[in-house]
């Protein structure tokens, strides 16, 4: 196991930052918790599995395990970048929202419907 390449660390800051990140930001319930899924699993099988099976691990060069966070930090890197332009398109798009029709059934308001999170009434205020 080889614990003194440069890319085990930066990896590895890497990961504690946009883990931080990502638990401050679902603190504030402005992300999805998927980020902080992702970064757990790469946690286990990049950081952890090497200490607890380092047999599995004694046939691989030190330069391919450095290799090998090297492509971690990239994942991390183009993970966190694609998640925000996947949150961006699914904000973007059209979804029907329940708030409305959670209120229908509360009022039993016969004229109720389904509107779009980005419907409006006459005076601009979202439902």
């Amino acid at each position: 196991m080889v614990t003194n390449e440069l890319t085990i660390y930066l990896a590895g800051a890497a990961l504690v930052v946009l883990t931080v990140e990502s638990c401050a930001k679902l603190l504030n319930r402005d992300s999805f918790s998927i980020t902080l899924a992702v970064y757990v699993t790469v946690f286990a099988w990049y950081f952890v599995d090497p200490f607890l099976n380092p047999e599995q691990y004694d046939y691989i060069p030190p330069f391919l395990i450095s290799q090998s966070h090297g492509q971690v930090l990239i994942f991390l890197i183009a993970f966190r970048f694609f998640m925000r332009v996947a949150v961006r398109w699914v904000d973007s798009q059209d979804v029907v929202d329940v708030k409305p029709a959670l209120r229908c059934s509360e009022t039993a308001n016969v004229n109720c419907h389904a509107h779009s999170h980005r419907d409006r009434d006459a005076g601009g205020d979202a439902w």
